[in-house]
């Protein structure tokens, strides 16, 4: 058997040891198949009294102010809120919140909402630049939940008074919460 058989024949069984290796992997396995996570958005107007006609606004922000919510499913059963207010006031803070809705028989000022803010779906506060800004909050509710059953409002405090729970009419934005 001369130098050159013996680099042959063991190049060849190499070669034969790499094939068979390499057609054994898991690559014929198909992946797992990703959730399909939801999405949903909803769009709010100036407050000119959808709800209530009492509620409508009475103040002096421009009434070119609109909202949208954009509600995006999590894999950990979590929902990200992000709220996005149109046509702002330069360098006016926005306090923007839900409230659970509530019988105003129960409630200290007579509203149809809890008084404090539902820190659990959304709280944040927003700097006005003259158009679009946004701010987003992981809620502990699932997309399910806010989108069929949470019963809650919508708030956007007027940033040119004081902030009060108590007096929808100084609510600039007020909806129905994924409505």
């Amino acid at each position: 058997m001369t130098l050159k058989n013996v680099l042959s024949k063991s190049t060849l069984a190499l070669l034969l040891i790499l094939v068979s290796v390499s057609s054994c992997s898991d690559d014929d396995q198909p992946d797992p198949i990703a959730p399909t996570l939801k999405t949903a958005t909803y769009n709010y107007d100036f407050n000119t009294g959808q709800v209530a006609s009492t509620f409508a606004y009475a103040g002096t922000h421009s009434n070119t102010l609109s909202a949208d919510i954009l509600l995006e499913e999590q894999a950990n059963g979590q929902t990200r809120v992000t709220l996005t207010l149109n046509n702002t006031m330069t360098g006016e803070t926005y306090h923007i919140h839900s409230h659970d809705a509530a019988d105003p028989d129960t409630t200290p000022n007579g509203t149809p909402y809890n008084e404090t803010p539902n820190g659990n779906v959304f709280v944040q506060q927003i700097d006005g630049n003259g158009g679009s800004v946004s701010a987003s909050q992981m809620s502990t509710e699932t997309f399910a939940d806010l989108t069929t059953t949470y019963d809650g409002f919508l708030v956007v405090h007027d940033p040119l008074q004081a902030v009060s729970t108590v007096d929808p009419t100084t609510y600039v934005i007020l909806g129905l919460f994924a409505r």
